[in-house]
């Protein structure tokens, strides 16, 4: 509990220097601030208190570090930064540490501007509901008035009988539709808290099948790199053999991605429309990862030169 909270607090002073030092003026500070930031890998991975603490800053400093990270505006303080000498030359690590700050940062301003729009809707809705219903208890009250009167006049008995009737009825649909707005505002509710509970874990679930994507790739390329590098001397075998390994390469490849794709389809189950696979993209992919392997094979088997 302790870490959490010293986490916290040292992220919400990170976030109060970003929003109220000029980058004009403190240009020196903030460069200095987000190079011992790069460091603290510990921190720009924190997924859970970042979100936690730009949820809980006010609407001021919310504004000004939207500001910052170019949200509201045209330039983005915080990548113009980046570019300085003394943070472009920066580690790999270090600059890996601050894209991931900066990406979870500016998703979690996102996602506090969404949940405050639909809190916004959902408090509107509440309000016509509660107007609703106090103009039905004011029809109410004047009909308990009306009826009074008929029984202080016998002979205005018919006609305040009639206006009544009106009023009780029209104190009934406002009634009704109070009801209705009543039940629109749960509703509403209903799916902000849905889509609370949602939003982090489809957050998470898409940045694991990038990742995971990544690696996949990078791994492939380097195995390729490694193939051809290893070429030093072609002979029509290597040569083939190389062949064939980009065949299925490249296979594997669209199926990765064909596996991604799909993967978010299924995390975005509200999505309306289908993937469609383009038949004649597939065929062509087919076509030239198995012209690639086909020749592969022809030069490791009949061809036998040396280059």
């Amino acid at each position: 509990m302790t870490k959490k909270f010293d986490k916290e607090e040292l992220l919400n002073n990170i976030f109060k220097s970003f929003a109220e030092y000029n980058i004009s003026n403190n240009k020196e500070y903030l460069i200095e601030l987000i190079e011992s930031l790069s460091s603290i890998d510990e921190i720009c991975k924190s997924y859970a208190e970042i979100t936690h603490v730009i949820y809980g800053l006010d609407s001021t400093t919310f504004n000004e570090i939207e500001d910052f990270f170019g949200l509201s505006k045209a330039n983005n303080d915080f990548a113009g930064l980046r570019q300085e000498k003394e943070l472009d030359k920066l580690e790999k690590d270090r600059k890996d540490n601050l894209n991931r700050f900066e990406r979870h940062v500016r998703l979690s301003c996102f996602q506090r501007e969404y949940i405050n729009e639909l809190t916004q809707k959902a408090e509107n809705s509440a309000k016509k509901a509660k107007m609703s219903s106090e103009e039905a208890l004011q029809h109410a009250d004047i009909a308990k008035k009306l009826m009074l009167a008929i029984a202080s006049s016998v002979k205005e008995t018919g006609k305040f009988a009639e206006e009544a009737k009106k009023i009780a009825e029209k104190a009934r649909k406002v009634s009704q539709q109070a009801n209705q707005d009543a039940a629109n505002v749960k509703k509403l509710t209903n799916h902000v808290q849905k889509k609370m509970t949602g939003i982090y874990s489809e957050f998470v679930g898409i940045l694991a099948i990038f990742t995971a994507l990544s690696f996949a790739m990078m791994g492939s390329v380097q195995m390729l790199g490694n193939l051809f590098n290893n070429i030093s001397n072609p002979s029509s075998g290597s040569l083939g053999y190389a062949l064939v390994i980009a065949g299925i390469y490249l296979i594997i490849i669209y199926l990765l991605i064909m596996t991604m794709v799909l993967s978010i389809k299924k995390i975005f189950g509200d999505i309306t429309y289908d993937y469609k696979v383009n038949k004649l993209f597939v065929f062509i992919i087919f076509m030239i990862s198995m012209l690639l392997i086909i020749s592969g094979i022809v030069l490791i088997l009949f061809v036998k030169v040396k280059i």
